[in-house]
Order: C-alpha cells, then structure tokens, then sequence
C-alpha cells in the first residue's frame, strides 16, 4: 500500500506510530471518547461476541442509552417488552443493527459535536454518508447492506484520525491538494495517504481479509470489469460509494454539472453499476431518508456539518445550498470569544461550543446527573413505576446539578399546548400563566428548541442583543441570567421540555461531562414516558 522509497517509507511509519501512540495514551488534548470507541467497534466489528460488544457500547452512557431506547420503540418492540441492558437490545434487535446503529451514533455524535475542529466533523459526517449510501445501493443488489455499510464507513477511518490527532498537518495537506493532488499532498505530509493509513492501522485488527481488501484502493482492471466476482463486489462497491460522494459534496458543481459528472462517472464502472440519473437520485434520497429517520429515532442532532444538506440537493437535483454550514444552538452575543460566522437565525452558536466552567464560574455538579442514569434504567425495567415519582427526581437532579434558580417539567397535552408537570423554584408560579403560548412558531428559545429537536442554551442574556431570544412572559416574570431548554422527544414531535433558569450570579456554561449526562438522561425519560403511553394503551 505505501509508496515505495525508504524516505516515504519513513515518514508513513513515522505517522503511524505518532497516531497508534496518541490512541494508546488515550489522554491527548481534544480526543473526544467517540473516536476511542469508533476505533474499538472497527476494528473489532467482526470478531467480538455479544458480551464484548455490549461492553464497548456501555462504555458511552449516551449511546448506551439510545442502543436501549430503540429496543423499546414500538417500531423494534410492538409488544412493549422492557429492555434496559445493551445485551437484551442486541438479542431484540439482532448482532450486526446494534453493531452497526451504535457505529452510527458514533459518526453521527461526532458530526454535530462542536468543540471538535470542523475538519473532523466533516469527515465523521461523510463517512457515515458514504456508508448509508453503499447501505442502500447493496440493499437494491440483493447483497449483504449491514457489511456494505461497515466495509465503505471505515474508508475515511484514517482521515478521521487524522484529523483527530493530526489536524495542523492535515490542514496543510488539504492546502497542498490543490496543486498537487490530494494523494501526492498527504504523501508530502504524512508518508502515506488517507486510506493507505486506514489500511496500515487494520492491518493488525483480525478483520477478515475480504473486509480487509475493502479498505485499499481499487486495481484499475476492477473498475471496468464486465464481471465482477462476489469476492470483489464488496470492494468495488465500496470504493464506488466513497467516489460517488466525494462528487456529491463538490458544492461548485451545480445541478445540472453534477448530473453529467455523475453520469460519466457511473459509465467508468462499466456494467457493474447501471445507475441512470433518476436511480442515483433514488439512492442517495433513500440514504438521507435513513439518517433522518436515523436522527428522529435517536435524538441524534443534524446539525455540525453541511453533509446531508448538500446530499438532500443531489436526491431532489436542485443545486446545493450556498452556505452548508448548519445553524447552531448556544446563543451567544456575535462579538463573544469563540463566535463563528452568525447563522440564518442570528448569532446562534452549537451547546457543545461551550469551554468548562472557570473558576469564578457557579460550579456544575455533574455526579449528581450521572446519579440519575442507573436510577433511570431500573425504572425502565420494572413491570410499573411512578410516573410523577420519575419527573421530580429527573429535575430534582437537574436543578441541582446545573445551580438553577427555577426548573419547569412541562408535557404537551392532545392539543399540543405545554402543561407544568413539576417545577422547583420561586418563580414557578409566577411563570405558570405564559407558557400557553409555547409552541413551534414562536420564534423565542422555547419554538426554536420544539421545531429544531435541539438542545438551546441562552448563555448570558446581559450580553448583546441574545435576550430577544427571551419570550416575553418569562422576562417579564423573572429576572433571566442563562436559561437552558432540552427537547423530550418520541419519533415525531417534541413531547415535553426540560427548562431551566438562572436569575443571579454567574451565567451557565456547560462542561463536556454535563453535557453527555444530559443527552443520556433525556433519552431515558423519552422512553420512559413512551412506555407510560403504551401501559395506557395509547402509542405516542
């Protein structure tokens, strides 16, 4: 794989080792934990039984949580059986979906996680493209679509590293790509190419060699062959879904020069893939239905990468969107440290953006959040549970955890109107009369939160001009530092919101730790609440 000559040879080593001595350590400034467990699930995908798989899984609470969430979706589990362990969802859903769903939650997570560099969020967003997209193409060929997706996604997996550990390289690898090429340019740089390194760090997982042979780069006689053997469909399908996308995320190519590209480009493969414009647009339509339904289902954000907006274009051949970069969720003053170009709505900024609390900061109390979680999950696993006994602890914990002067608990009745189940705090009486007019279309941070399925974080509405995200029943009612809005949700719409507020003191910032507890806490109570509605014999 690598490029021959002992100088190339040198460096390429050099890169792996720099890469394999970063993963090992474990502990490098800006690693997030998902790509510690991407790297576990890959390349272990075809090896692990069931109990080391559930173990990897159980190492994220978040994804822990939304592998279990699925398995009490009506959609997975119709008889409305409790399953509250990683272990009984793979036996409910089957080995290779939870593999492959927990993969995807991964990427997907990734994607939209801010703090990372928008380099690394690109290429986990792309990789999780291109793998729904050979999905979905292997799907129509009558093939094997849970290995297609595994075998295209871990293509980009030394791109992903590299712009984990290596970003500053990477950069000027990219910049050098222009003229130079971008295999020549990572060459120059790393001693090896993306892929080339994806394929020198598998090397020694024990994948199987026809899923090994995947991940290379594909001999020319392949591309044009008349017949492809089944050993090599897998690798030409691959390497196929990978250069398709690739041409789909070239934003300078509109409609109608995508369209030709395209079509050259399918006729390259010969009679292997006989795709025609509208079939192409069926694939990649049917690739994005599966992460929207994908995101629903799981809570998973849409937003951190222009991805799936520019695929969205190609399904409906219409030109991408001049500006891929999606609207963000903290709300911030535009002139704030750290404020990144304002978005459609003005000024909103990604809740994962915000730094850990400094010291002259009201400390957070994350514990008291991850204390909430197992407490959860017995809930979720016994035959009965006390619905209003499960609200209060949720924001019991929450309000405490987060330092908050008032919490709201409110649900969406039949009529769409947002009740107060529980709240804690001086305000809450005063607050009660308002909050009839919550709802999607109000343009406040309460509509945006229910329209956008997104965590919203007002930071400090003394700054600038953020307190116009403030509706006006709650300025009017209570002094308003910070105010925090997570949206409960079932597959379809927002079912309640988890409020809270800050009055005085210092403004909420939210550590990583918080943030992670948070996400894992909401998707239990949406399943929780779920199960409520089907005791009742109702399905939300």
């Amino acid at each position: 794989m690598l490029e021959p000559g002992p100088e190339g040879d040198s460096l390429a080593s050099k890169t792996v080792q720099r890469i394999q001595s970063a993963m090992e350590k474990g502990s490098v400034v800006g690693m997030p934990e998902v790509i510690r467990l991407v790297q576990e699930l890959s390349t272990k995908a075809f090896s692990i039984n069931v109990k080391e798989l559930a173990e990897i899984i159980e190492q994220d609470v978040a994804v822990t949580a939304k592998v279990i969430g699925s398995a009490n979706t009506v959609g997975y589990n119709p008889t409305g059986t409790p399953v509250n362990t990683v272990s009984q969802s793979i036996q409910l859903i089957g080995f290779e979906r939870v593999r492959n769903l927990a993969i995807s939650l991964l990427l997907a997570e990734n994607a939209a996680h801010a703090l990372n560099p928008e380099e690394q969020r690109e290429v986990a967003s792309f990789a999780l493209c291109s793998g729904l997209f050979a999905q979905s193409l292997m799907e129509e060929r009558g093939g094997d679509p849970e290995q297609a997706f595994v075998c295209t996604s871990l293509r980009s997996y030394g791109r992903l590293l590299m712009t984990t550990f290596l970003i500053d390289e990477y950069r000027q690898a990219m910049e050098m790509s222009g003229e130079l090429g971008e295999d020549r340019a990572f060459r120059e740089i790393f001693g090896l190419t993306p892929l080339e390194l994806s394929y020198s760090l598998l090397l020694g997982a024990q994948l199987p060699k026809d899923i090994l042979r995947t991940i290379q780069k594909l001999p020319p006689s392949l591309i044009k062959a008349s017949l492809v053997r089944p050993e090599d469909e897998l690798m030409v399908m691959a390497d196929f879904s990978v250069k398709i996308c690739e041409l789909a995320m070239d934003i300078t190519l509109d409609a109608e020069s995508f369209s030709q590209k395209s079509a050259q480009f399918c006729k390259t493969y010969g009679d292997t893939f006989h795709l025609d414009k509208e079939s192409l647009q069926e694939v990649f339509n049917h690739a994005l239905n599966r992460y929207n339904d994908f995101s629903q289902t799981y809570g998973v954000r849409r937003g951190g990468s222009g991805t799936m907006r520019i695929i969205a274009a190609r399904a409906k051949d219409v030109n991408p969107p001049p500006d891929v970069e999606f609207t963000h969720v903290v709300i911030r003053h535009k002139g704030g440290k750290g404020h990144r170009p304002a978005s459609a709505l003005g000024g909103v900024d990604a809740l994962e953006a915000v730094k850990a609390p400094s010291a002259n900061l009201r400390p957070l109390r994350p514990e008291l959040l991850e204390a909430i979680i197992p407490w959860l999950l017995e809930q979720i696993g016994k035959p009965e549970f006390d619905m209003a006994q499960v609200n209060r602890r949720v924001l019991d914990g929450f309000h405490a955890a987060l330092a908050l002067d008032t919490s709201l608990l409110l649900r969406c009745d039949e009529e769409g109107s947002f009740r107060l189940q529980y709240g804690i705090g001086r305000s809450v009486q005063a607050l009660k009369g308002g909050m009839e007019s919550i709802g999607p279309d109000s343009r406040d941070v309460f509509g945006l939160s229910i329209s956008r399925r997104e965590d919203l974080l007002v930071e400090d509405s003394a700054v600038g001009n953020v307190a116009r995200y403030l509706p006006m029943w709650l300025k009017l009612n209570t002094p308003v530092i910070s105010t925090i809005v997570l949206p409960v949700s079932d597959e379809n719409r927002v079912v309640g919101l988890v409020c809270g507020i800050r009055s005085k003191g210092f403004a909420l910032r939210m550590s990583n730790d918080a943030l992670q507890y948070l996400r894992a806490i909401r998707i239990h109570l949406s399943t929780i609440w779920r199960m409520e509605k089907l005791r009742q014999g109702e399905v939300m």
